[in-house]
């Protein structure tokens, strides 16, 4: 193959874009609560694209560094095009726009295999399992006696979660504040903690074609073991339940001793369903 070019992504872009990510079973999403065409679209994104004589052979789509940590959201390779040497391009493109805006780590969550061999090429390194957990049922364990009061999240209260969930997850695991007021919108349910009228803890979660899943559940330090991560946990359940619906998944990292034993007691159980967690410090 003749030389290809790296260009960033333009609006007009939007169309190759899509045939690329039909076309080819190289594609790589984690996206969360947004779909690819708006996170193309979002301010927070950073995309450069491959094209070799006019087509688009290649992209890489990266967040915009929190506190120093950048996402791999959105990569996707033509099957007929020298793969490596697009990846390595699109890799020198991104890293170059990422360190101008103060990017430490660049990290992804391995959700499809065949990315696995191009990460290693490009210097990245595996770091653990993201953990899938999940419980059916609706048996409930006896609450921390001085739990806090738990009601309905609102938008006036976005602001205090960005904090408390600044507080309770270092780099690269927190939420910045679009995708917080995101996940807002595109939510089943969001509530939040409250001692004295602070809030000190949220969860929010969604729904899915036979249950729920635990998107998020974070608690200021200050407030961990008091009860605060089982009132969420208990409150958002029972909110479920009235909906009948009884099942509920949840991920974690496999090194979050913590959080594991409030889910274990809350009767979650891994179902073998894990994701790699790999990075690089750039």
């Amino acid at each position: 193959m003749s030389a290809f070019t790296i260009t960033p992504y333009h609006r007009r872009h939007l169309q190759s874009v899509r045939d690329l990510m039909f076309i080819s079973a190289l594609v790589h999403t984690h996206l969360d609560w947004y779909d690819t065409d708006s996170w193309l679209e979002n301010r927070e994104s950073h995309t450069q694209l491959a094209w070799h004589k006019g087509r688009l052979v290649g992209l890489m789509a990266n967040s915009r560094p929190l506190n120093g940590a950048s996402w791999l959201r959105v990569a996707a390779l033509h099957e007929k095009v020298d793969q490596p040497s697009v990846m390595r391009a699109l890799w020198e493109a991104m890293l170059a726009d990422l360190r101008l805006l103060g990017a430490k780590t660049v990290n992804v969550l391995i959700v499809r295999d065949w990315l696995t061999p191009h990460l290693q090429m490009l210097g990245f390194h595996y770091n653990e399992e993201i953990i899938t957990l999940s419980r059916y049922g609706y048996e409930l364990p006896e609450q921390h006696p001085d739990r806090p009061v738990v009601r309905v999240a609102e938008t006036r209260d976005l602001p205090k979660l960005v904090q408390v969930d600044h507080a309770a997850f270092p780099p690269p695991w927190q939420l910045a504040d679009d995708e917080l007021r995101q996940a807002h919108r595109m939510c089943s349910s969001c509530t939040i903690a409250l001692y004295d009228n602070a809030v000190v803890g949220y969860q929010l979660s969604t729904l899915y074609f036979d249950g729920a899943h635990l998107a998020r559940l974070a608690v200021a330090p200050q407030a961990q073991g008091h009860g605060v991560g089982g009132a969420l946990l208990a409150d958002v359940l029972t909110r479920f339940f009235r909906r009948g619906i009884y099942a509920m998944t949840l991920n974690t990292q496999s090194s979050n001793q913590q959080s594991q034993q409030l889910y274990t007691r809350f009767g979650f159980r891994p179902n073998g369903y894990d994701l790699p967690y790999w990075s690089i410090d750039v």
